[in-house]
């Protein structure tokens, strides 16, 4: 008898059409190489050396394929696409994608080949070696499903071969690359005679997925435990819990293999075991047999890229932009002719000038100025300029350094030829002097501040616009610099004279100055009476004194950056691209330009690539707008699902009634899996609770994390979070069949009624 096609196991006939569409545009995606650029959903088989995780796959598959021996046998990692063939009349074939072409009929000849390719890369002396083999497979045996086959977890190298004493180190990382990703879905093969709570990859598992969202375990050489026990509390997930439950198989003993039992045959041996063993026909159906792990992977995998094809599609977009991005500041290819390499010369110098003149007046932000929150060239100008002098406004007194001795002596030493009673303007001049002669370095420093900020933004832009030409931006720099320098040495001059000229020279036109002079000093007569003519001299000569330097202060506060702005902002902008283009017409650049860096050749090169796979993989999810409904509509689809179940059927599939109570918008795209949990398998039922479909619905109404898995912390053995939940109160079902307590969302949605 030939193994039940996987059509079969879906009764509504939805599964296949929508999981092979889903399926067959993922598989699509990595065709076109999106896999390289953006992780796309799979499913990993992880577990220890010797578990049986080909004869698992080799089950799923429904053919004998795989390699066969002792000691580690799968060297290279296999991903597998596995492709279901509607009609079961038709020959499964196989293809390579390093034979493409080629179609294997035999499979014979695809276990000899996989030998070959596997001892073409790592070698005869059993190396290890992380790059994968992919094989498609077409049957009407196989569901549609893309798993990777990855090397089991070795502990001890063999003697004679190319693995080193880090093997286990060395396989552990491989396995690490593959299940790290989260839209990885794992399938963990424990043997059921050996010790689960020190299983790898349940370890690996619980580490990488500690919310249990995609992980599926799977139990292995049931038949072969010792006399008088049984793996029921491991299926049932009462050792390990995990929220996607177990499932139990019988594979092919080495012995059959020997007898070269044919894999549909053990299939039917493996029901018969199930069904006729005293302790396995109690444990539900669901958790038990290859067709119940395909079943429950076919679903696990659909729900799972319905979840990550919209943040696919997004990323792809995002990822198309980047390389246009890129490849506009990378420019074309270089010209051959030496004219249009002039013009491209040309055009980028035009480019560099223009952007700095935009980023100086606002109307382009570079990426420097991208790291201050978006401030413009000429705000961060102006930013020095409002900083100048700062120190000297708002009630700063020229005067407050001296005390009315200091400047009654200052009275007396320039007396001189002056009456009695008149000051003398040496006295004024040499009190305010000291104060004016600060204000030079101020000045100095925001020039050398604006200066150094301009030398910086030519930098960055020649490094942006020129990056294709290394050899060229040293030069092109070399004459910004020197531009600058000199603008800058000529705004230094004229900002000497200002200074000198406000230090020798002391006069005004200043309205409130020379209005206010006659009672400079506040009070009114009557109180002036009172103080001595040298106090009241004193005073007053304060007072001139800070209200002139105010004055003078805030004349160099306006002119000293009107003088930066104009002598050197304004005057270089002009002065760069004149110098460039004269250097341009000397072609005294023109030999720098003639080749390009090999690796700038490389990046541009290596970006078509990913740009071509972008375009390819958005053309291949534009081609079917139904991607768009499986993807986004859930009500919809479960209603389509639902109805097309009736009528195929003749009667409506039982209601959800864990759907009562709505999921929060953070865990419903886990409902279904976390609903399609085994009995048991990891979830804690409160006192009270009889573990229905509506009583677990009613708790997660009042905390919907009841339903959750509770984790262990990460560091715990596993063996210290052994979970014995109570066992179900349902009454026995009829006919004498094995009940699941867990209610079957799975099967709802696709119409199966969760049998």
């Amino acid at each position: 008898m030939e193994k039940e096609s996987y059509k079969d196991n879906d009764e509504g006939g939805l599964l296949y059409h929508k999981l092979k569409k889903l399926i067959s545009v993922v598989d699509e995606l990595r065709d076109v190489g999106l896999q390289q650029y953006i992780n796309l959903p799979r499913i990993a088989v992880l577990g220890q050396q010797s578990s049986g995780k080909s004869s698992v796959l080799e089950s799923i598959v429904g053919i004998d394929f795989l390699p066969r021996g002792s000691g580690v046998v799968t060297r290279r990692p296999a991903e597998l696409r596995l492709v279901h063939v509607a009609d079961d009349n038709a020959k499964p074939w196989a293809e390579f994608a390093e034979l493409r072409g080629k179609k294997f009929y035999d499979f014979d000849e695809v276990r000899q080949t996989i030998d070959v390719l596997t001892d073409k890369i790592a070698g005869k002396k059993k190396g290890i070696v992380d790059k994968p083999i992919v094989i498609s497979i077409h049957s009407h045996t196989c569901p549609d499903l893309t798993l990777i086959d990855l090397p089991g977890i070795t502990r001890i190298p063999l003697q004679g071969s190319d693995q080193g004493m880090d093997i286990e180190k060395v396989t552990k990382k491989m396995a690490l690359r593959y299940v790290k990703d989260p839209r990885t879905i794992i399938l963990a093969v424990i043997p059921a005679n050996a010790d689960m709570t020190t299983s790898d990859a349940l370890q690996m598992a619980r580490d990488l997925d500690p919310k249990g969202i995609r992980t599926i375990g799977v139990i292995t050489k049931i038949d072969i435990m010792d006399k008088g026990t049984n793996a029921k509390r491991m299926i049932m997930g009462q050792e390990v819990p995990l929220r996607l439950g177990y499932v139990g198989v019988k594979n092919r003993s080495q012995q059959d293999i020997t007898d070269k039992m044919r894999v549909s045959k053990a299939l039917n041996e493996e029901k018969l075991f199930f069904s006729s063993h005293k302790i396995y026909s109690t444990v539900p159906s669901e958790n038990l047999g290859t067709a119940s792990l395909t079943k429950k992977l076919t679903k696990v995998l659909f729900t799972h890229i319905k979840n990550y094809l919209p943040q696919i599609v997004k990323e792809i977009n995002v990822k198309r932009k980047e390389v246009e991005e890129r490849l506009r500041e990378l420019g074309p290819p270089l010209p051959k002719e030496g004219a249009e390499k002039m013009q491209l010369l040309w055009n980028m110098v035009t480019e560099f000038c223009t952007n700095f003149k935009n980023t100086i007046g606002g109307r382009y932000i570079s990426q420097q100025d991208k790291t201050t929150k978006g401030v413009s060239g000429g705000a961060r100008i102006k930013h020095y300029y409002y900083k100048i002098y700062k120190e000297y406004i708002n009630g700063y007194s020229a005067t407050e350094g001296y005390s009315d001795v200091d400047i009654e002596r200052a009275i007396k030493i320039h007396e001189g030829y002056s009456m009695p009673g008149f000051p003398s303007v040496d006295v004024f001049i040499y009190l305010l002097q000291p104060q004016l002669s600060l204000l030079k370095e101020p000045a100095m420093e925001c020039l050398q501040d604006v200066y150094l900020y301009l030398e910086s933004l030519a930098d960055e832009l020649a490094h942006r616009v020129f990056s294709r030409f290394p050899g060229l931006i040293g030069e092109i720099l070399e004459v910004v610099s020197r531009c600058l320098q000199e603008e800058r040495d000529k705004a230094k001059e004229i900002l000497e004279c200002l200074i000198d000229s406000e230090e020798g020279y002391l006069f005004t036109n200043d309205y409130d100055y020379l209005m206010n002079r006659t009672d400079i000093v506040p009070g009114n007569k009557d109180e002036k009476k009172h103080l001595s003519s040298t106090t009241v001299f004193v005073m007053e000569l304060r007072q001139r004194i800070d209200a002139y330097f105010n004055l003078v202060i805030r004349n160099v506060r306006d002119r000293v950056p009107k003088t930066i702005g104009h002598f050197l902002v304004k005057k270089c902008q002009d002065k760069i691209q004149f110098h460039l283009y004269s250097e341009i017409n000397k072609n005294s650049m023109l030999n720098s330009i003639l080749g390009e860096h090999p690796m700038i050749t490389q990046e541009r090169d290596d970006l078509n690539k990913s740009l071509e796979v972008m375009k390819r993989a958005t053309k291949v999810l534009q081609r079917d707008p139904d991607i768009t409904n499986v993807i986004s509509f859930d009500d919809k689809l479960e209603k389509d699902l639902r109805e097309e179940s009736k009528d195929n059927r003749g009667r409506p599939p039982p209601q959800n009634r864990s759907r009562q109570a709505p999921p929060r918008a953070a865990e419903s795209d886990n409902m279904s899996i976390r609903s399609n949990a085994s009995s048991g398998a990891g979830e804690f039922r409160p006192p009270g609770g009889d573990g229905s479909a509506y009583d677990r619905s009613k708790r997660e109404t009042m905390n919907p994390h009841m339903a959750r898995v509770q984790q262990p912390p990460n560091n715990a053995p596993l063996a210290q979070t052994q979970a014995r939940p109570q066992q179900p109160r349902n009454p026995a079902p009829r006919n004498n069949q094995p009940r699941s307590n867990a209610p079957s969302d799975f099967g709802n949605l696709f119409g199966d009624g969760g049998k």
